[in-house]
């Protein structure tokens, strides 16, 4: 039992950083109260941390403390104590294999409280059905990551977007940076890889690049997904056998994260930055709103720094969306400024500064 009570309808933001998990609410979206939970270390590095509301607003925090394992850790208190798994995500000690981080972890349907999944680096998935007590490894999905030979990057490969479609149990998309989009349509058993261009691009591709950095699914029609890759932005009608480039009206095509208004979802938002040194093009912080599903997209910049104060990098999990409509919209940089904002991206506020590097930002009603 929760040790902690929020009144109803409050909005939980959980801010994964480098030195632990931060706890933001609101009842107002206006005012907000920054508490810090008990998992917190100055090699904490928390890639992300979610609030499962199925079962009772249990928490999971990917912490992958430097020099040390990944682990999975989840708190029935919202983050005054924290459990480990009885079987977590990891490797046996005779395996060659080994995991180096966590980087997702995704709730997963409605109608099935027991089933999670957790995407890794190098890229697995992991998946559990008994509310993350213990875990198991898609084999399936390893032995072709080592058939396919998928490219070594970076940051090397890792699966950080994973969607369970809530109309079709069978169907699951993952992103994968190194590989690209997957879909499987047999509950995880076999993968394609589902890279295909509509149209070549006048370079001549006719391919997305196999570095997706986020991939998001339609709420209202299960066959569209979103996806934000290392050459721009693009979207799928027809549950990613071919993609169309959404990049009109953007001033790069290089960006990490992707959110979505879950109410109205044809409405989008984005970061661009320049490819070189991932700081945004200008003098102005902005955040590119598209409601037309991506055919256009407008810089919502109201309340967000300029000038040199605009050098803000963010990262793949620092940007998400609430649930309310209109939607809140909540920004966290690297550099410790988390911003929101109450009316779909149209204003914004900073309501945490100076907090460590921030990798992800996940909000929950309460």
């Amino acid at each position: 039992m929760n040790t902690l009570s929020y009144p109803a309808n409050t909005v939980l933001l959980l801010v994964g950083t480098s030195q632990g998990l931060f706890r933001l609410t609101s009842r107002n979206r206006e005012r907000w109260t920054l508490e810090a939970t008990s998992l917190q270390a100055p090699n904490a590095n928390i890639f992300y941390a979610v609030c499962d509301p199925r079962n009772h607003h249990r928490l999971f925090a990917a912490d992958n403390r430097t020099g040390q394992h990944a682990f999975l850790r989840y708190s029935d208190d919202l983050g005054a104590t924290w459990q480990e798994p009885a079987y977590g995500p990891q490797f046996s000690s005779t395996s060659e294999a080994a995991l180096n981080e966590i980087w997702y972890i995704e709730p997963g349907r409605s109608n099935d409280p027991q089933t999670l999944d957790v995407g890794t680096g190098p890229a697995n998935l992991w998946t559990s059905h008994d509310r993350g007590k213990s875990w198991e490894l898609n084999t399936h999905l390893w032995q072709q990551s080592q058939q396919d030979h998928w490219e070594n990057g970076p940051i090397g490969t890792c699966v950080h977007s994973i969607v369970a479609d809530p109309t079709r149990p069978e169907r699951m998309w993952l992103g994968i940076s190194g590989a690209g989009s997957v879909r499987s349509e047999d509950h995880g058993k076999s993968w394609q890889t589902i890279n295909q261009l509509a149209q070549p691009d006048p370079a001549g591709w006719t391919e997305v690049c196999s570095s997706t950095h986020r991939l998001l699914q339609h709420t209202q029609q299960p066959e569209t997904l979103y996806q934000q890759s290392r050459c721009g932005l693009f979207r799928s009608r027809d549950a990613g056998n071919t993609w169309d480039g959404i990049n009109n009206g953007l001033p790069t095509t290089f960006g990490f994260p992707l959110a979505m208004d879950a109410n109205h979802p044809d409405t989008l938002f984005t970061l661009v930055v320049n490819p070189e040194d991932r700081y945004p093009s200008g003098e102005q912080f902005s955040v590119y709103r598209s409601q037309n599903a991506g055919d256009s997209w407008q810089a919502c910049a109201d309340g967000l720094p300029g000038g040199r104060a605009a050098r803000l990098k963010v990262l793949r999990h620092g940007m998400c969306t609430d649930n309310t409509d209109p939607c809140g919209v909540y920004v966290g940089t690297m550099s410790g400024q988390l911003f929101a904002s109450p009316d779909n991206g149209t204003h914004w506020q900073l309501i945490a500064n100076h907090l460590p590097t921030i990798y992800s930002v996940t909000a929950t009603i309460l």
